[in-house]
């Protein structure tokens, strides 16, 4: 069993004996929340590690809080295992903040990859996973505004901010996102 595992099958033990009244399905919710809450804590200071070492700490750490926001709204696929999306997530992360700092997109790139973004983000978003369905009509809508409007924010700060990291940032980070819209993509991850 792996430690993150045994920590959310601990607490939600916990959890059962505190709140009796939970179902075992609300558990294997608790123990689902628990579990990647814990992945997430530990594959954090892992990106940001290699960022210090490869000397992009900062850039590092707001390309994560820039990723966190969108995140939340879109979703996304899941890696089956801790690792490989330990793996994955810190590619994308330092690959996205290499690409902002050594190319700088034009405007016209911009407003390219926030067309395909909008239409990519209309049509699929947001992506739900197995474990993670988005059932409710009302949620499903709500939070797709969310991600359109989110996109539209980030696109907007990267055609006026004049940071071109920062300008950069915002573009190639919604490309990524849109990118793991893609049926095709979804599809050869399962």
């Amino acid at each position: 069993m792996r430690l993150s595992e045994k920590f959310s099958m601990n607490l939600s033990n916990y959890i059962k004996k505190t709140l009796p009244n939970k179902t075992e399905e609300d558990l294997e919710i608790i123990r689902y929340g628990i579990e990647v809450f814990f992945m997430n804590i530990t594959k954090l200071p892992i990106i940001l590690a290699v960022g210090y070492i490869l000397g992009l700490f900062w850039y590092t750490l707001y390309t994560l809080i820039i990723f966190g926001i969108l995140r939340r709204f879109v979703g996304g696929i899941h890696a089956r295992k801790s690792i490989t999306c330990l793996i994955s997530t810190g590619f994308i992360i330092l690959g996205a903040v290499y690409i902002s700092l050594e190319y700088p997109l034009t405007i016209i790139a911009k407003l390219f990859i926030f067309i395909v973004v909008l239409y990519v983000f209309f049509k699929y978003a947001p992506a739900d996973t197995e474990e993670k369905p988005y059932l409710d009509k009302s949620v499903r809508q709500n939070l797709k505004i969310k991600s359109i409007l989110t996109a539209s924010v980030y696109f907007f700060l990267s055609i006026s901010i004049m940071n071109p990291f920062f300008s950069n940032i915002f573009s190639t980070y919604i490309m990524d996102r849109s990118h793991s819209y893609m049926p095709d993509y979804i599809q050869n991850t399962k």
